[in-house]
């Protein structure tokens, strides 16, 4: 019995050894084909097929699944056909502007794939590679014969950002059109240029899940639409002007019912978009009648009839918009000055026109109606006389009627410049009055690596908005009430030390600039000069500190301080801000980041209590040899309490600030002479109940005691976007403010 066993075992083990010869030996025959896939070449080897073979010829078994010369071919001929006529549908399947790079390049990975019926079909995981995106679904059809391609079931498109979903997928070859039902994606404006530069091996990770929660969500910034009501020599309604231009939003989750392609254009009869990034949307752009197309090589999404949707509840209508487009498509709108233009006008906003170069020119002409109802203006003064003289009633011709804006802008190497040209009306006779113009030559030098100063922000926008302070503030160099001493915390909650070091350099030239000081209206009459900006910030430790250091030395005429005549003198002035932010308490029991709690504010409100200081110091020597010098001081505290989550009084926020000057001379000038009177200014943000916040913001003089600068504010907040009612007393204005939220964050939410 125990031989027995001796013979079986030895009997296995050759059984064995010659089983594994066998499978060794059938695995190196040439007519056993090799499985090759897409995923297995990185894009240079693919891209090298695509150009110098006729694709892969292998002949044998795939998955049980018979595999012919023929099948190969025909995928070959697929390819060829999407490589000859794909590039402008696969383009647009992104919303993405036109590629200017390599050729297109297309592959087909799948489980199975084989003929029937002259139909080259590919089943289980199929994926096509094209160039730098990926498109995905359960089967694949193409009619060889009438150039058919079918893409059915769980078909996900990616590129870089850019990401739909949908049903099926139809595309005809020949005549270039076709057309993809129940679409919902992502779009992500900020990154469409960035998406042509991706490698095929970055298409290999795991596309967006519709399933997965959007993760680590991000407020970045904010894009606001306004309209201004002032009032004038009592009348009721003075709308400065009315933009109901949809804001640039970066992110947009979208979804229609049908996408149809006709030959380099896209079109759905109605399409929805949100920047909202949970269930249920707060809000909604609606767009009928959508198109996307590329215009000599720049992507255009136009909406001829759109809505927004407030909380589904709110439905307005805004007309004619062009999405995602930084330049607005030419449209009509109504808009009123009472100073310059005797009240109500039309105007027409157009786009900005490449003149040479890098030089663009922007034309806005204007109607004005109520010039032209009334047969007269009251926009000039008498012929002959001062400009100081009180505005008086006079003929108008036909010139009268019309007022024309000219904007310039281009570049020089580093230098970029602008100009701009108002002219309240085209009879030349009024020239002198109705004409004011502004040109600027800017460069900007980082005494800082570049890259290195955006990083000392949470993000390129708001590094942008920090480098932007109003150089025509710099030029004018003068004291103003409302100077923001202390910037909001723009650095990275995880970066305890940055530094941010800038130098600005201008030129400017300006004929007739009004200006705001201590609540009252100013106008240089002429000014020309140079201008020179150190700006620095940094922060250690949650301590925020900024300086800016600014000499400007320029030839000014204005108003003289004592009469009503003109004073015409060379100035020199030294000016440095500077601000100061500490910490005295945080709480550190914050949210890391945003939920679908937060129905009322887009960001976690970082509760806390701070004290900021500032210092305004200045020097101004005249060439009459007078002078004028002063030291402005602010200094208070900030508290903000609650997490605006719940609904009745978690939120609250106050400030208050002591200003107070030591003032040496006076300026000859009464546009940049600085007030002494010492001020204390309060700033009141409270929840009353959900989305509702009122805001007061009040100015104490404490020389007399009496109250001015009030502005009252109601907000209605919510997370993807705000409105807020207002009005200005010192400027006896009321207004109202629509803010749209930048998000930005990883994974999507279901289907809205």
């Amino acid at each position: 019995m125990h031989n027995k066993k001796k013979i079986l075992k030895k009997f296995q083990q050759i059984n064995l050894f010659i089983y594994l010869n066998g499978f060794l030996i059938f695995d190196l025959l040439t007519i056993h084909p090799a499985k090759i896939f897409a995923k297995d070449f990185k894009k240079n080897n693919l891209t090298e097929i695509n150009k110098n073979t006729a694709q892969f010829e292998p002949i044998g078994i795939q998955n049980n699944i018979e595999i012919s010369t023929g099948s190969y071919i025909s995928k070959n001929k697929v390819i060829e056909d999407l490589k000859a006529n794909g590039d402008a549908l696969f383009t647009l399947l992104a919303f993405e502007q036109k590629d200017s790079g390599d050729d297109f390049f297309a592959e087909i990975d799948s489980d199975t794939q084989y003929n029937q019926n002259d139909e080259f079909i590919a089943e289980g995981n199929v994926t096509i590679y094209l160039s730098d995106a990926t498109l995905k679904g359960d089967l694949v059809k193409y009619d060889l014969e009438k150039k058919l391609l079918t893409v059915i079931g769980n078909v996900i498109f990616k590129k870089g950002k850019q990401y739909f979903e949908a049903s099926k997928l139809f595309y005809d070859v020949k005549q270039d059109i076709g057309y993809i039902d129940n679409v919902y994606g992502l779009i992500d404006s900020k990154t469409f240029t960035e998406d042509f530069k991706l490698e095929i091996n970055k298409n290999q990770k795991t596309l967006i899940d519709k399933n997965n929660e959007v993760n680590e969500p991000k407020f970045v910034d904010s894009a606001t639409i306004g309209l201004v009501n002032d009032f004038e020599d009592d009348k009721s309604l003075n709308i400065t002007k009315a933009d109901l231009r949809i804001p640039t939003i970066n992110r947009w989750r979208f979804k229609t019912d049908q996408l149809v392609y006709k030959s380099k254009t896209f079109e759905s009869k109605k399409i929805f978009f949100t920047n909202d990034i949970y269930n249920q949307p707060q809000f909604v752009f609606l767009s009928k009648n959508f198109s996307a197309e590329i215009i000599d090589d720049k992507l255009r999404l136009l909406s001829r009839n759109s809505w927004i949707i407030l909380d589904n509840k709110i439905k307005i209508p805004v007309g004619r918009q062009s999405i995602f487009d930084s330049d607005p498509t030419t449209r009509w709108g109504l808009g009123a000055d009472f100073k310059d233009k005797d009240g109500y006008y039309l105007f027409r906003s157009t786009d900005l026109r490449k003149i040479y170069r890098d030089y663009d020119l922007q034309v806005q002409p204007y109607f004005l109606i109520q010039r032209y109802l009334k047969g007269n203006t009251e926009s000039y003064t008498a012929k002959n006389s001062s400009v100081f003289s009180e505005k008086v009633e006079s003929d108008i011709n036909f010139f009268d009627n019309f007022a024309l804006d000219l904007d310039l802008s281009g570049k020089e190497k580093d230098w970029k410049i602008g100009s701009k040209i108002e002219l309240n009306s085209l009879n030349f006779e009024r020239l002198d009055e109705s004409i004011r113009t502004k040109l600027n030559i800017r460069k900007r030098i980082f005494l800082k690596d570049n890259k290195a100063n955006e990083r000392v922000f949470n993000n390129k926008e708001q590094f942008n908005k920090y480098i932007s302070i109003e150089e025509s503030d710099n030029s004018n160099s003068f004291f103003n009430d409302q100077a923001e001493l202390n910037l909001p915390n723009i650095y990275l909650e995880n970066d305890k030390n940055q530094f941010s070091n800038i130098l600005d350099i201008q030129f400017y030239n300006i004929f007739r600039e009004t200006i705001i000081k201590d609540f009252a209206t100013e106008e240089i009459y002429f000014a020309s000069g140079m201008n020179l900006s150190n700006k620095r910030s940094w922060s250690n430790n949650g301590k925020n500190t900024n300086l800016s250091l600014i000499y400007d030395f320029g030839h000014f005429k204005s108003k003289s301080r004592e009469v009503e005549e003109f004073k015409e003198l060379f100035r020199n002035s030294f000016v440095a801000l500077y601000g100061y932010k500490f910490p005295i308490w945080k709480k550190t029991t914050l949210d890391t980041t945003i939920d679908k709690s937060y129905k009322y504010s887009p960001k976690v409100i970082n509760q806390s209590l701070d004290w900021s200081t500032g210092v305004q110091s200045g020097y101004y020597l005249y060439s009459d040899g007078t002078n004028q010098s002063a030291i402005k001081f602010n200094t208070g505290p900030v508290i903000t309490l609650g997490s605006l989550k719940k609904d009745f009084l978690d939120y609250t926020k106050f400030s208050t600030t002591y200003s107070f000057v030591l003032k040496n001379g006076d300026s000859p000038f009464s546009f940049d002479n600085i007030s002494e009177i010492p001020k204390l200014n309060f700033n009141f943000q409270q929840q009353i109940y959900g989305p509702l916040v009122f805001n007061l913001n009040k100015t104490l003089n404490l020389e007399d005691g009496t109250y001015s600068s009030a502005k009252y504010a109601l907000d209605f907040k919510r997370r993807a976007y705000s409105l807020s009612a207002f009005y200005d007393s010192a400027r006896e204005s009321v207004g109202i403010n629509f803010n749209l939220f930048n998000f930005d964050y990883s994974g999507l939410s279901s289907k809205f």
